[in-house]
């Protein structure tokens, strides 16, 4: 249907074609079950009621539902009391009867994407290959989250090559293109990237968040590339001039400016707008993720209030009902909120034992290697203002195994010698 296509190609009206849907026809139960994923996709608090009666629709349609969609009904039950784990094993089992299921196969690739779990990546690429081919409709989207998963666990020449496939079956499917930009970055091929990344106009309108996070890709391979003019050039007149503002375009935002930061580029007053825009965002705050990003900006705009709010809210939050996320916050957000403060307040050695302690749990954070790589970032940056050379050249050793291309992360190495 029309609807899916216009979510699977990550169109910003999405929601308003399944609600036009829905008004021509109210006993569609996937199509319920689609408003409800959406509406949690966009990470708002505020939105979880408008999810729920989603799912009281769809489910009072469920006794003459198919089973395959009494099963998405219950996923979206599971996801809405925040029991993502158990969503995602009812997609699972959905894949396990149905491994065609385009819905099942991308929203439980965005949620092990999103909760920072590589193997569940690795794992779904894998079935999809196994269960897909070119002539099967819709392959270019599942051939694109296979990329995705084959890159973020370091395959990247079966990732490359699966996800140059799936532009080419489905061009107008961004997902492809950001996977394989995800392998270029990886690679440290910049130049192949932003060449990749070149396509015609036309292809971008109407794409939301998703236009906004490849732009950051963009700006990415600049940065390792060193040529922050350039990034800063990205970032003033593509990246913060956006009129939409959500915890994607503030995470994007956060992490690019604080990259360029740490890489001795002054960025002045740019932390303070972005602060301010981010507190429009803590009431709607659900992931941590998102959390770690806010933590960032609040830091380096010297916004201690703001700062100490959102650490004290994130300590709550972890002492709530336990869900995977709020073990992620335990385990990585408070420990990053606890570096930031100390460092704020002068005390880089309390800083970096408190990040370094949480180390073997960064990718509890969420999101993928690229966005992750800020806290090694901060973990050398804390450990030079430490002066603590040993953890420092650890720390950029194994930064320079995974990049050894990264400029940003060379030049830290003439830092450490001069300690």
């Amino acid at each position: 249907m029309e609807a899916m296509s216009r979510y699977l190609t990550f169109r910003a009206d999405a929601l308003d074609t399944v609600d036009a849907l829905l008004e021509k026809d109210p006993d569609c139960p996937v199509a319920w079950v689609l408003r409800g994923y959406l509406l949690l996709f966009a990470r708002k608090a505020e939105l979880v009621p408008e999810a729920r009666n989603a799912l009281q629709r769809a489910q009072a349609l469920a006794p003459a539902a198919l089973p395959r969609e009494r099963r998405h009904i219950q996923a979206l039950a599971a996801w809405c009391d925040a029991q993502t784990l158990n969503a995602q094993r009812i997609w699972d089992d959905i894949l396990e009867e149905d491994p065609h299921d385009l819905l099942a196969l991308r929203v439980q690739h965005f949620h092990a994407l999103f909760l920072g779990r590589p193997d569940e990546l690795a794992r779904h690429a894998t079935r999809t290959m196994h269960n897909w081919s070119d002539d099967i409709p819709g392959a270019g989207f599942a051939w694109s989250t296979a990329c995705m998963g084959f890159e973020e666990t370091d395959q990247f020449n079966e990732a490359e090559r699966i996800g140059r496939r799936a532009s080419e079956l489905e061009p107008d499917d961004l997902w492809s293109l950001h996977s394989v930009a995800h392998v270029f970055e990886a690679e440290g091929r910049l130049k192949d990237g932003l060449d990749w990344m070149q396509r015609p106009a036309e292809l971008w309108q109407g794409r939301g968040s998703m236009r906004h996070h490849l732009w950051w890709h963009e700006a990415l391979f600049l940065y390792e590339a060193g040529a922050y003019d350039q990034v800063l050039d990205y970032y003033d007149r593509r990246l913060e001039t956006t009129d939409t503002f959500s915890y994607l375009e503030m995470s994007n935002l956060s992490s690019l400016l604080y990259r360029l930061e740490a890489a001795g580029v002054a960025c002045g007053t740019r932390w303070d707008r972005l602060a301010v825009r981010t507190v429009s965002l803590l009431p709607s705050r659900g992931l941590t993720f998102g959390d770690i990003h806010a933590l960032i900006v609040f830091a380096l705009a010297q916004d201690g209030e703001h700062l100490a709010q959102l650490s004290a809210s994130m300590t709550d939050y972890a002492k709530g009902t336990q869900t995977y996320d709020t073990q992620a916050a335990q385990a990585i957000g408070i420990p990053v909120s606890q570096a930031l403060q100390a460092r704020n307040r002068g005390d880089a050695r309390a800083a970096v034992t408190a990040l370094n302690a949480a180390r073997p749990a960064f990718a509890r954070m969420g999101g993928s290697n690229a966005q992750r790589d800020m806290l090694d970032i901060l973990l050398v940056d804390l450990a030079i203002d430490a002066g603590d050379t040993v953890l420092a050249g650890d720390a950029i050793a194994r930064y320079l195994d995974i990049r050894p291309h990264s400029e940003p992360m060379r030049a830290r190495l003439g830092v450490l010698a001069g300690m």
